[in-house]
């Protein structure tokens, strides 16, 4: 089924549909990292949607409809290596890395690191810039890591009014 952009907008009133759809194509543990999810699970998994910025929710629940293509965020759940591609907290080694201030935005539960099943970063982005229009809210996406491209999607909602819809940025 096909929503328009106000849909997936007025998803931000509707926060249980919202949940819910977004639970038929992830686990919770996909979002956040093994050391939250150990101390919160008992809360339940709105616990840690309602913790996690709603656009971010929608853009990437608006990805994976859209495209019909699997998203992969973390991975811990299965075996997997990734644990900090979604929300980091101030156990997560990456924050606990730091000598300085660490701005990201997934310390602020506002960025996602993904793969989208059958293309690569540079398609994911190249997509989402053509489907700018559609999209319900204005995306960030990091595009190159020391002067090379990396190889998977780097998406937040930190939406600064100078920049455009869809923004592509080095680090």
């Amino acid at each position: 089924m096909k929503y328009s952009k106000k849909h997936y907008q007025n998803l931000l009133f509707d926060t249980k549909e919202l949940y819910d759809r977004l639970l038929n194509y992830f686990d919770v543990r996909e979002l956040v990292t093994p050391w939250a999810y150990t101390k919160f699970k008992h809360r339940g998994d709105y616990f840690f949607l309602s913790r996690i910025d709603p656009r971010l929710l929608i853009t990437i629940l608006f990805i994976r409809e859209t495209t019909g293509l699997k998203m992969t965020i973390n991975t811990y759940k299965w075996g997997g290596r990734f644990d900090e591609r979604g929300v980091r907290d101030n156990l997560s080694p990456l924050v606990m890395a730091r000598n300085s201030a660490y701005w990201s935005g997934h310390v602020f539960a506002m960025a996602v690191d993904f793969d989208l099943e059958g293309m690569t970063a540079t398609e994911v982005r190249s997509w989402l810039k053509k489907h700018s229009e559609e999209l319900p809210f204005k995306i960030r996406l990091e595009a190159k890591l020391n002067g090379i491209e990396i190889s998977w999607v780097h998406l937040d909602v930190v939406d600064d009014p100078r920049l455009p819809k869809v923004y592509l940025f080095n680090v």
